[in-house]
C-alpha cells in the first residue's frame, strides 16, 4: 500500500504479544497487540497489516492488505487461505536463519561423531571394546547435498566449508556457474544421490517438496549416509526414512522436525513425535523442534518483523512470500 493512499499511519494488528510488552517505536506505524482471537477479531476491520502465522477470520479484515508471518514459511492452512485471497500480500521473517544454521551444523557433528551413543554408553559405565571403539564419520572430503539453499543453508555454508565438505545445493532456480557451492535443480537430485554421503535439509513443506525423499531416493544414497533435517519432516517419507535407518542402510539421522506435534501445554509432556518409533533407533539423534531456541532469537525476531513493518510503512516490500510455492 502506498503511504499516500492511507488515511494515517500503517495500522498493525499483532496477534501474539512480542517480548517486553511491545515492539519498539516504528516511524509511520501504530500497533495494536491482541493475543486473544475473539478480541482481535473485533478489531480486524481496523488493520492494514496482520502479524500472525495462523489462518483465522482476521484475514477478512476490510482494510487488510498484508499478512506478516513472524517466522519462516507458511503452514498448509494459511497458504490455502492466502491463495483464496489474492488481494493479500504475504511476508515472513528469516530471523531464525543463523540460529537454525548453527543447530544444523551442531547436529551434523554430533551425528558424525556419534556423541549421543558415546555419552549414553559411558553413563552406563560402558567404555566399549578397546579394539572396536565407536567409529566416527570423518567429514573432510565428503560430499554433502543441501536440500534447499535459502537463508539457513547459506548461513551454514561457511562452517560446512571449513570442514572441507564438497557442497552441492538444490534450488528451484539454480545458478549453473555458482561458486563455491555447486547448484542444481530439483530434477537433477536423483542423479547425484548415489555419490552423496550427507544430506542436509532446510526445505519448507510444500506440495513440491513433500515426499521428495521417498524410498527410492533414500535407497539411492550410499550405505552409511547421514541425514540432518531442520526444514520440514514431510520432505522425507516417514515410513521410508524409518526403514532405511532401522535396516542400517542409512548410517544415522539427526532430526529437529517431526511428523506429529502436540496441541496445548499438557500434551507436550507426553506426545510421541512420529507414527514410527524413531526413538527406539540408536542411530537417530532427536531434537524437539528447537533449532532457533537461542537466548537471542526473540530479540532477533522482533527486530526483523519491525524492519518489515517499517518498510511497508514507507511503501516498500520486504521478505515477500511466494504464496503458491509456500515460501
Amino acid at each position: 500500500m502506498n503511504p499516500a493512499e492511507r488515511d494515517g499511519p500503517l495500522r498493525v494488528l499483532w496477534r501474539s504479544a512480542p517480548p517486553d510488552g511491545g515492539p519498539p517505536a516504528i516511524p509511520g506505524v501504530v500497533v495494536r497487540i491482541e493475543s486473544d482471537l475473539e478480541t482481535a477479531n473485533a478489531h480486524r476491520d481496523w488493520a492494514d497489516v496482520l502479524v500472525d502465522g495462523r489462518a483465522s477470520p482476521l484475514l477478512d479484515g476490510a482494510r487488510l492488505r498484508h499478512v506478516l508471518v513472524p517466522w519462516a514459511g507458511l503452514n498448509d492452512e494459511l497458504r490455502e487461505a492466502l491463495v483464496a485471497r489474492p488481494h493479500l500480500r504475504a511476508h515472513n521473517s528469516h530471523y531464525n536463519a543463523p540460529f537454525v544454521a548453527e543447530h544444523m551444523v551442531a547436529m551434523l557433528l554430533a551425528l558424525a561423531y556419534r556423541l549421543r551413543e558415546g555419552d549414553a554408553a559411558l553413563r552406563r559405565g560402558d567404555w566399549g571394546e578397546r579394539d572396536r571403539p565407536l567409529r566416527s564419520t570423518y567429514l573432510a572430503g565428503a560430499r554433502a547435498l543441501l536440500l534447499g539453499y535459502g537463508r539457513i543453508a547459506r548461513a551454514a555454508t561457511p562452517a560446512l566449508r571449513a570442514f572441507d565438505l564438497e557442497l552441492t545445493a538444490v534450488r528451484r532456480r539454480p545458478d549453473a556457474g555458482a561458486e563455491p557451492v555447486r547448484e542444481i535443480g530439483p530434477g537433477d537430485v536423483a542423479a547425484v544421490l548415489p555419490s552423496v554421503g550427507i544430506v542436509l535439509c532446510s526445505l519448507p513443506g510444500t506440495p513440491a517438496t513433500n515426499g521428495m525423499m521417498d524410498a527410492a531416493a533414500l535407497a539411492a544414497l550410499p550405505r552409511g549416509a547421514l541425514v540432518v533435517n531442520v526444514g520440514r519432516a514431510a520432505v522425507f517419507d516417514e515410513d521410508a526414512l524409518f526403514e532405511a535407518l532401522a535396516s542400517g542402510h542409512l548410517g544415522g539421522a539427526a532430526l529437529d522436525v517431526w511428523y506429529r506435534y502436540p496441541e496445548g501445554p499438557e500434551a507436550r509432556r507426553d506426545f510421541p513425535p512420529a507414527n514410527r518409533p524413531f526413538w527406539e533407533l540408536p542411530n537417530v539423534l532427536m531434537s524437539p523442534h528447537r533449532a532457533d531456541a537461542s537466548e537471542r532469537s526473540a530479540g532477533a525476531r522482533l527486530a526483523d518483523v519491525s524492519a518489515t513493518l517499517a518498510a511497508l510503512a514507507r511503501g516498500e516490500s520486504r521478505s515477500a512470500l511466494d504464496v503458491e510455492a509456500g515460501y
